[in-house]
């Protein structure tokens, strides 16, 4: 069931980029293809230097390069490296099928002056059906929590908020969750530059936390054998578009803000094998759309968080 996903998606995928390319050499200056190459590359870039190109941006995936677990010590870390990049690597692959159907669906792409929060909820949405549809065959996941908050809070407090809510259960520590915090503001800070206008009474995000839990099979802290289970967290945000726009105005001067968001968190097992088993087609799509194989792109994408 689960294989059935990617085994139907993975040549779709090929058959777009091949189509699309094929089409560039005898066609006008721009087509798919290049708006495909044009939206990996920034996908790349800083969120700030994305707005600067007049570009709505993506959150860019997280992995956090920590194994996750109680008395971790003595871990193999060339094999905790491995799934960190297993992570890192799959979360690229999601952005590939993102983009290849934000192509398809809109083709000429948002205005970022005045189309930012359709653009803001269309890519959460493609993000978040990328990863539970294509990447269906290599991750197992279940039902997402659905959880809604409402707070009357100082503005200076809302990061923390969000963060004690979107992360419960993940065990992450507060080095990490400082990190991710730093992360999150600088993304947002690019977005002041935006102007977001028109009637959505939600804005919209998809974000992906890559953790890897390890176990001790053994139960011996004295002779260890670690067992690495590489997982995605993904989040759908929705936001209230007018406490989002508070919270980044330049000219808000209120210092409180009724702060009301809902997110629906899904937790993601990659299975390495199955992941394994297309990397080679994966690696020749990323070569003919970026020039580069999976793991520089992954290296270029994916922000990482370390003790």
């Amino acid at each position: 069931m689960l294989g059935s996903h990617v085994d139907h998606a993975t040549p779709a995928a090929e058959a777009f980029v091949e189509d699309s390319h094929a089409a560039a050499a005898g066609t006008p200056p721009r087509d798919r293809f290049d708006e495909l190459v044009d939206l990996m590359k920034g996908d790349t870039e800083p969120a700030k230097d994305q707005v600067g190109n007049k570009v709505v941006p993506k959150p860019p995936p997280v992995v956090v390069e920590d194994p996750i677990g109680d008395n971790t010590i003595g871990y193999d870390k060339t094999k905790a490296e491995e799934n960190f990049n297993y992570l890192k690597d799959a979360h690229s692959v999601c952005q590939m099928f993102t983009n290849m159907q934000l192509v398809k669906d809109y083709p000429k792409g948002f205005d970022i002056t005045k189309e930012a929060a359709q653009a803001f909820n269309v890519q959460a949405k493609l993000a978040y059906d990328a990863m539970l549809g294509p990447m269906g065959g290599v991750y197992s996941f279940g039902d997402g929590v659905h959880t809604k908050h409402s707070f009357d809070i100082l503005m200076s407090e809302v990061h923390e908020k969000l963060l004690s809510t979107m992360f419960d259960g993940m065990k992450l520590d507060d080095g990490h969750k400082k990190q991710i915090d730093s992360q999150i503001t600088n993304f947002v800070k690019a977005l002041k530059d935006i102007t977001i206008d028109g009637d959505h009474s939600t804005l919209d995000f998809a974000l992906r936390f890559g953790l890897t839990p390890a176990t001790n099979i053994t139960a011996d802290a004295s002779n260890p054998v670690w067992a690495f289970e590489p997982t995605t967290y993904l989040i759908y945000l929705k936001m209230d578009a007018d406490a989002f726009k508070k919270t980044i105005s330049k000219h808000n001067s209120e210092n409180r803000v009724q702060l009301k968001y809902e997110h629906v968190v899904t937790k993601l097992e990659l299975n390495v094998r199955r992941f394994l088993q297309h990397r080679p087609k994966y690696d020749a799509m990323f070569e003919k759309v970026t020039g580069m194989n999976l793991a520089n792109y992954s290296k270029l994408l994916n922000q990482t968080v370390k003790k």
